[in-house]
């Protein structure tokens, strides 16, 4: 994610520039689905990352932060 902002490390910034990219597409994708009919969208991360949470940092630790996946899901019927 870190490339989103030029930069040679990921950080909490970088992984918003990521979600803003994917965000200004996903309405493109929705309006595509829904011309076709239903459709179930899932959307997750494989893991988390630490950004200094309980001063940790990364994600080769077991930490909330790292262990809780990101989802969210939407449907059209």
């Amino acid at each position: 994610m870190w490339h989103y902002l030029g930069q040679s490390t990921d950080t909490v910034a970088s992984q918003r520039a990521a979600l803003a990219y994917a965000d200004t597409h996903l309405g493109r994708l929705i309006d595509q689905l829904t011309a076709r009919g239903p459709w179930l969208v899932i959307l997750c991360a494989d893991h988390g990352d630490a950004y200094g949470d309980d001063g940790f940092h990364g994600r080769g630790i077991v930490h909330p932060s790292v262990t809780t996946v990101p989802y969210a899901a939407w449907w059209h019927s």
